[in-house]
């Protein structure tokens, strides 16, 4: 009995401290959510200008850099496929030092590289400088700063409401086209493509370096990137999650990746070489970027819209169905004979492709778990690296042997329905049912 009544009053004492510890966990959780919004926006900011002056800011300089440096469409294009290239063969690295350190430094100096590089863009007298300073710059720049990183900066910081701060994050980074397609091509024949950089990189000293430098900082507490969800989630599920061994073994790692990989391809094809195809066609430059511009709006409702729809339809399905809808709105581009045919390609496509991200997220999700979530997406990165560092290079080959870049759009809208069609023969993913008589939060 005096045992039992010791073991009591130790288990009494011990409850207040448990409970105190559990409300310090609460507060601390508060707190990091809190300040994680302030870091949602500040990094919606920068990811808009880190994007606008990084992808799709090439585009537009297709035309007249070729023109001031008497380059054919392959070169220039083997320019923005080698930084493409280097770039995803340093996110290996970066992401290890971004876990083990902090983005705050890195983010800094890819937004410090990433002004000087414009710099030093706009004062290139000569091909070879040119290209090696957006290799070498842009190229390690786009792999510090751009969603790779800020996907894991959030991650750390929300241990509650994390699908909500990726919503949020990157609807503002779909903002990035619409404001930079059409703000170049209205700079371009305003100040010329040198000044329009000198402006550009400016934006990246003035905003994104003092943004990422004076707040980024590491989230405290512990482990930021597992949420009681997730562990809730790991308890509840039936059955082992799938390692990055395991799934180079299935049939649907390997038909998912070759399908990203080629879909991918398509798209950097297209938002690398539409503006000049339209130059091309006869419209006007300003209306060219304008309406690659326009794909970034028509991409936010997909963005929204059908990853709400994915809880009820499966994201396999809606994934497959958003690249044939792609090839549809290609088939538009190609032979548009007005404007209005441009904005049903603009339409299409456009929605479809925002909400590509997150529904490859959430079929890979399905299909492999959470366990080795992130080697298992770093493996597919390899084959969609390469494909999307080959494609623009291969619409510009092809466009300098034709003269135009009907064949390589064709076989982008073709690429794209093979694309759904190996989503669509990949086996569904194996449903892991909870506990008998337990139900996942949100189910």
């Amino acid at each position: 009995m005096a045992s039992n009544d010791a073991g009591e009053r130790r288990a009494s004492s011990q409850q207040p401290l448990a409970y105190a510890s559990i409300r310090e966990k609460g507060l601390l959780s508060s707190r990091r959510s809190s300040y994680g919004w302030i870091l949602v926006g500040a990094l919606g900011l920068t990811t808009i200008l880190s994007y606008g002056t990084t992808q799709y800011l090439f585009g537009t300089l297709i035309v007249p850099v070729s023109d001031t440096f008497h380059w054919n469409r392959a070169s220039i294009s083997s320019v923005y496929a080698v930084s493409l290239l280097l770039a995803g063969l340093l996110g290996v690295p970066v992401g290890y030092l971004v876990d083990r350190y902090g983005a705050r430094l890195l983010m800094t100096l890819g937004s410090l590289l990433g002004g000087l590089t414009l710099f030093g863009l706009a004062s290139a007298h000569a091909a070879w400088q040119f290209a090696l300073l957006w290799v070498g710059g842009m190229g390690i720049a786009m792999a510090l700063f751009l969603y790779p990183v800020t996907f894991t900066v959030i991650t750390t910081w929300f241990e509650q409401g994390r699908g909500k701060a990726f919503a949020v994050l990157t609807f503002l980074g779909g903002l990035a086209s619409p404001i930079f397609f059409p703000l170049a091509g209205a700079l371009l024949p305003i100040m010329g493509w040198r000044s329009m950089l000198l402006l550009f990189g400016g934006l990246h000293l003035v905003i994104a370096v003092p943004l990422h430098g004076l707040l980024l900082r590491r989230a405290p507490g512990g482990e930021g990137t597992r949420t009681l969800h997730e562990h809730q989630e790991r308890s509840l599920l039936r059955g082992e999650e799938v390692t990055a061994r395991q799934a180079l073994r299935q049939r649907p790692f390997w038909t998912l990746t070759i399908s990203f990989a080629i879909a991918m391809l398509g798209n950097t094809v297209l938002f690398t070489h539409q503006i000049a195809h339209l130059i091309h066609r006869g419209y006007d430059p300003v209306l060219a970027a304008t309406l690659a511009g326009g794909l970034g709006l028509a991409s936010l409702p997909g963005r929204v819209g059908l990853n709400l729809l994915s809880e009820r339809v499966s994201p396999r399905v809606l994934l497959g169905l958003c690249h044939v809808v792609q090839a549809l709105g290609v088939v538009f581009l190609i032979l548009a004979p007005s404007i209005p045919w441009l904005l049903v390609y603009v339409l299409l496509y456009g929605a479809a492709f925002g909400a590509i991200s997150p529904l490859k997220a959430s079929v890979v999700a399905d299909y492999f778990g959470k366990k080795a979530y992130g080697a298992i997406t770093a493996l597919q990165g390899l084959p969609i690296a390469l494909c999307t560092a080959a494609g623009p290079l291969a619409a510009g080959w092809l466009y300098d042997l034709l003269g135009r870049y009907d064949l390589a759009f064709w076989l982008c809208a073709g690429g794209f329905l093979l694309a759904g069609i190996g989503i669509a023969l990949t086996p569904p993913a194996r449903q892991r049912r909870p506990v008998a008589g337990e139900r996942l939060e949100g189910a």
